[in-house]
């Protein structure tokens, strides 16, 4: 598997912890809770910080909190604190409430899938499209960096294999709409190395570069950091994970939890990539996020250590 990388190999992070990560949690926090994990992920100098969710809690509880948790950090931090927080916006609804508090930078998305993006945006593809598109005009208008992710880009629970023509269509449909970042998201962990490859070879092809790519991963079955090397490999520098590696899609069955952050940095840094990320102190994230759910997360560089040891030839 050859690589694409030229240049600098420097990293963008995006921290999806907070919201995605406790968003599929057996158990509710406290919204001090939330804001003393943002702070410790913002000490761990993050890129940039998914920090909640303005989806209905009818559909998502545990995000009901949304305005309280933005209006507390902006509280302990400051207004400049909004540059690296991003609020997922499930409809044009949720973007008005996210301006509302402030927000700078957002994130929507749609189902590679018509089965999947029905589970969780209530519509079709075709219509979910159309209402990005004036989200888009909107967050525009309001100076307001607007990503969109592609949900179940490699399968879906409902549909099985996704075609990359599929994903390259609604990417290149995308692009046209100027949003600034388009995620490819591995919703149910069913990708693995060889696809994760292709697909950005697949993309790239029909115009979409890596440089606009990032990736979510999910580690359901054992393959994330694997594809998260393929896809480095491939040219991808921007990838997003979830602190402790919790989480997990309320709408897709048997989703368990993203990448961990922790262990894919420390991965991609020891292949000699580069990131400003203070691996030590998202450890101490993870730390703190076990304590406060009182149970082993699944991420492993939290417990074994951070090695520093040579690393292997190129």
């Amino acid at each position: 598997m050859g690589t694409s990388l030229g240049g600098t190999h420097r990293l963008h992070f995006t921290e999806v912890g907070p919201r995605d990560g406790l968003q599929n949690l057996d158990l509710d926090l406290q919204t001090e809770t939330k804001l003393a994990l943002v702070e410790r992920l913002l000490d761990a100098d993050i890129d940039l910080i998914e920090a909640t969710s303005m989806v209905s809690p009818r559909w998502v509880p545990k995000m009901a909190d949304a305005e309280q948790l933005l209006s507390a950090l902006v509280a302990a931090r400051g207004h400049g604190v909004l540059r690296r927080l991003r609020v997922l916006v499930p409809n044009q609804r949720g973007l008005e409430r996210a301006l509302a508090t402030g927000a700078v930078h957002v994130v929507a998305n749609i189902g590679a899938t018509e089965s999947f993006n029905h589970a969780n945006l209530r519509q079709g593809v075709e219509e979910t499209l159309v209402e990005l598109a004036r989200m888009a005009e909107l967050a525009r208008a309001q100076g307001c960096t607007f990503d969109v992710g592609i949900s179940c880009s490699f399968g879906c629970p409902f549909e099985g294999r996704v075609a990359p023509d599929r994903v390259a269509e609604l990417a290149d449909r995308l692009a046209d709409l100027g949003v600034s970042e388009i995620g490819i998201a591995d919703t149910i962990g069913v990708a693995d190395p060889r696809q994760v490859s292709s697909l950005i070879e697949h993309l790239a092809r029909s115009g979409v570069g890596a440089e606009q790519l990032a990736l979510h991963l999910h580690d359901t079955r054992g393959m994330g950091l694997a594809n998260a090397l393929a896809a480095y490999e491939s040219g991808i520098l921007r990838f997003e994970g979830s602190v402790g590696g919790i989480g997990g899609c309320p709408f897709a069955p048997r989703a368990t939890g993203n990448v961990c952050s922790e262990d894919l940095l420390h991965m991609l840094v020891r292949v000699g990539a580069e990131t400003d990320v203070d691996l030590e102190g998202l450890c101490q994230a993870a730390t703190y996020l076990e304590e406060v759910l009182d149970r082993p997360l699944p991420g492993r560089l939290y417990r074994a250590g951070i090695w520093e040891g040579p690393s292997s030839p190129a």
